[in-house]
């Protein structure tokens, strides 16, 4: 047996100074009014905990997943490390849920002491509930310098991994500069456990970085043609798969996201450690919105049958709530499910066997990817990104037209959730943005259809850069709300939900929301409503305008009613519709085809001018 760690204790001043506003995160005084119970001391590089002093760290970072551990690791007889000095009690405590409260039992209590800097170990009874965190007393002055966690494991289960983390960047300079200072001084620092167990592939679509600057141990920077997230990414798997000493693991990351490199860690203590039937699974860091830095938004997604809808398989949690990070445990099993890009570790050996990313530029490669592989997921609390303006987000160029494109793409392309229509979701979306008067965002719609049935050699030649540039120039122009003051726009929610009764909502429909009527029956004052998905018939109901607000950026745009191209998007859509019901099945197989080749290395490095 050997001793493996599994996790380490964070500390408030361990972590990076974007998180200690974030304590809750971490741990908390015992009465939870204090936020921040101890002090640090920067000349004993040490967290002081004041004597009578109490603190828990039953938190999303520092509370261990024994549960999962056991199911998934050949983890056994966990353990709690402390480098301490001083004199405090600690209590391990098992986390578990009754109903819909936290209850915390007492596992063991132990007085520790120590007038020098010493490593104390806690043996972790055995239980079956899913979380064990600790509690800290100070019966003195108690100095806790860091902690971690172990388990015994069989010596020839534990696995030798080797990580290539892939970073894609384009024209993000500041945030990766921030994270290759983070890997340089964390990772790949002599002492760390990940120093020679990690490489880090830069891959500079926006040619920005200075690589010269840049380049150092275990760090490669790679000016790259402009091929979007897929391209890119593609290309860390190929400089990966063409290493020395080839990697067991291809970790994706965005470049816009803030990091705690302890989520490396942690997805190497994991790998190392994981069962033979979970070898192959990917894991799935969860991505925290920037903005709300305690908010998980989406840790797996998953593409819902009924109606074509992307979404993630758990609600957004606020993960200070314990209720919630034992919640977070959990991973329903749905169909269609995938792991974004934003951070996902992947085993070398799906690439090799089923090839390389599909050419959609943004989104949906990782979607078509995970499910080519009918990938399944691995995921653990500490392991995580925070994403700048994704969360929440709303870009019609996107949303409306990418989106929607590479749905089309990659079903027919590698054959993936045949039972989804992407057609009918489409339908309902066209008309709803016809009665909302955003005509841009119906023309992207169709956009996506058409361009879909031009086939595997429109993509293939298609300057990705340029397309979304041409189809962002269609999105509506917004300003700042200032500019809507005579309207009392700020006083105003745009989510305040207003119904339709049966009559009413039968007359929107049949008049394309006053498109079929006179100017003189529309009300001339306008509505507020959403810029983004929500869509609310009740205040678009017989309008001549319609403000559209942006609550996130506090921008907004008006709408007007315009017959002409109203009816002129009628027109296309009939002839699109039609074109796509006689054509579709010659065009899927056009991209069933060209699909081995479109995936292959030999393509790509064509592709890429590699």
């Amino acid at each position: 047996m050997e001793t493996v760690k599994l996790q380490n204790i964070i500390m408030q001043y361990d972590a990076d100074a974007n998180f200690r506003k974030y304590p809750e995160l971490i741990y908390r005084a015992a009465n939870y009014n204090n936020l921040i119970p101890m002090v640090y001391d920067p000349e004993e590089k040490a967290h002081i905990l004041k004597r009578l002093n109490c603190v828990d760290f039953v938190s999303y970072f520092n509370c261990l997943q024994v549960g999962m551990l056991k199911k998934k690791t050949y983890a056994k007889s966990f353990k709690l490390h402390l480098i301490i000095k001083g004199k405090g009690s600690i209590e391990l405590l098992e986390v578990f849920k009754n109903s819909k409260t936290v209850n915390y039992a007492v596992m063991s209590s132990q007085v520790i002491s120590a007038d020098e800097k010493t490593e104390i170990v806690l043996d972790i009874p055995d239980t079956n509930k899913p979380l064990v965190s600790f509690e800290a007393t100070a019966l003195e002055d108690l100095y806790i310098y860091k902690g971690w966690y172990s388990a015994e494991v069989e010596s020839d289960k534990i696995r030798e991994i080797k990580i290539s983390l892939a970073i894609t960047t384009f024209k993000r300079e500041e945030y990766v500069k921030n994270n290759i200072a983070l890997l340089k001084t964390n990772v790949l620092s002599e002492g760390s456990d990940l120093r020679n167990k990690i490489f880090v592939h830069i891959i500079d679509n926006g040619r920005t970085l200075d690589a010269k600057a840049l380049d150092g141990f275990g760090i490669k920077i790679y000016p790259n043609k402009n091929v979007g997230g897929a391209g890119g990414f593609t290309r860390g798997m190929i400089e990966a798969l063409h290493l020395p000493e080839k990697p067991t693991h291809i970790l994706l990351m965005d470049d816009d996201v803030l990091i705690m490199t302890e989520s490396l860690f942690r997805t190497y203590y994991l790998l190392r450690i994981v069962k033979e039937e979970y070898q192959s699974c990917f894991v799935s860091g969860a991505m925290f919105d920037y903005d709300i830095r305690e908010r998980q938004y989406e840790d797996v997604g998953y593409i819902r049958v009924a109606n074509g809808e992307y979404g993630p398989v758990k609600s957004a949690m606020d993960m200070r709530n314990i209720l919630n990070v034992i919640d977070n445990d959990n991973l329903p099993e749905r169909a269609n499910s995938y792991a974004g890009w934003w951070y996902c570790c992947i085993p070398v050996e799906h690439i090799e066997k089923n090839g390389l990313p599909l050419p959609v530029f943004v989104r949906g490669d990782d979607v078509e990817f995970s499910l080519r592989n009918k990938a399944r997921f691995l995921t653990m609390n500490g392991i995580c990104i925070w994403h700048v303006g994704f969360a929440g987000k709303f870009n019609a160029a996107m949303e409306l037209y990418q989106v929607h494109r590479n749905s089309f793409v990659i079903q027919a392309a590698s054959g993936i959730c045949p039972e989804v229509n992407f057609l009918n979701r489409i339908k309902p979306m066209f008309w709803l943005e016809l009665t909302r008067f955003a005509y841009s965002n119906a023309e992207q719609l169709l956009d996506s259809i058409d361009d879909f049935m031009k086939g595997p050699g429109y993509l293939e030649t298609l300057n990705g850069e340029q397309s979304i540039k041409e189809h962002n120039q269609k999105n509506d122009k917004l300003s700042h709300i200032s500019n809507f003051a005579q309207y009392n726009v700020k006083s105003k929610d745009p989510y305040t939900y207003k119904r339709l009764g049966k009559l009413s909502k039968l007359w929107y429909m049949i008049t394309i929301n006053g498109h079929l009527l006179p100017n003189f029956l529309l009300r001339k004052w306008p509505e507020v409503i959403s810029f983004d998905f929500f869509n609310v018939p009740g205040k678009n109901f017989m309008r001549k305008h319609l403000i559209a607000v942006n609550n996130k950026d506090n921008t907004a745009v008006m709408r007007t009613i315009n017959r002409k191209k109203c009816f002129s998007l009628i027109k296309r859509y009939r002839k699109t519709i039609k074109n796509y019901k006689k054509n579709h099945e010659t065009v899927e197989k056009a991209y069933r085809d060209e699909f081995s080749r479109m995936t292959s290395e030999e393509f790509w490095k064509g592709y890429l001018d590699i």
